[in-house]
């Protein structure tokens, strides 16, 4: 009998399907895994969504008895084009837009190693704890350039209706961190948002993304100058861009290893 090969047609679901794989290809079966959750996950992931557990050691727990540590899934890194209005002249000209979706979810951290460690019962915190997002893109070039995530509601308008979802930009996502609840439990709450970036330097090759907030954990150093330097517990993931200045694509912006918690 002779052998037959089957090839998938390429209909516009198979295409976003690859455009997506081809996206993410630097984190590899991670990230087709996220696009299709089993049971073994942690949520179900919205599709090309990567996946970071909120992780702490007995350590940090130990020094800081009320640290949280969110999930946080997010996209990768996505461009899009948007007519923003300029304020000087109020009108609309065309705009690389940088950008990327996430969601946070609060969950209990691992037990307590040490179940005698001393807990404050008599001095509660003086407001419930609190998400303030925070994100800024790093070039990696010979004068690094430094980005911070920006309000742009035009951006917003175009990226929710393109991601067909309501995230909020990173002023509206401010909010009282939700209960610690296990995954599909039905406390489970998310808070969704994007970061955008404008004006990202086209010739950079190599990007990183800082994002805090999604956790409280805290830690003092001692800085350059001797003094104290308080550095907090942050999300890092790094991308690269083999593309040029010209032809810039979104499919060009990947991954660059698995991303990361750091203190900075």
């Amino acid at each position: 009998m002779p052998r037959r090969e089957f090839l998938l047609p390429r209909l516009p679901f198979f295409r976003r399907m690859s455009d997506a794989l081809l996206t993410a290809g630097a984190v590899g079966a991670f990230s087709v895994l996220a696009m299709f959750p089993t049971e073994a996950s942690a949520q179900v992931l919205l599709g090309g969504e990567t996946l970071v557990k909120g992780v702490a050691t007995a350590e940090e727990r130990v020094a800081q008895s009320d640290l949280w540590v969110m999930d946080v899934a997010f996209k990768p890194m996505r461009q899009i084009v948007v007519e923003v209005t300029d304020p000087k002249t109020g009108q609309k000209k065309p705009e690389f837009v940088w950008y990327i979706t996430y969601r946070g979810f609060n969950r209990p951290l691992a037990k307590r190693e040490i179940d005698n460690q001393p807990v404050n019962e008599f001095d509660p915190p003086v407001r419930p704890p609190m998400f303030v997002p925070e994100f800024t893109l790093v070039t990696e070039t010979e004068t690094p350039q430094f980005y911070q995530d920006v309000v742009c509601p035009e951006a917003l308008a175009a990226i929710n209706k393109r991601e067909k979802f309501t995230f909020q930009n990173s002023v509206d996502a401010v909010a009282t961190i939700p209960p610690a609840a296990e995954p599909k439990s039905p406390d489970e709450r998310a808070i969704s948002g994007v970061a955008i970036f404008r004006n990202v330097d086209p010739k950079a090759k190599r990007y990183t993304v800082y994002l805090t907030g999604f956790s409280n954990g805290i830690r003092t150093i001692e800085g350059p100058d001797g003094k104290p330097l308080v550095q907090h517990k942050t999300l890092m993931q790094k991308y690269w861009r083999p593309g040029d200045e010209f032809d810039q694509q979104e499919i060009e912006i990947r991954l660059d290893g698995e991303p990361q918690w750091i203190y900075r």
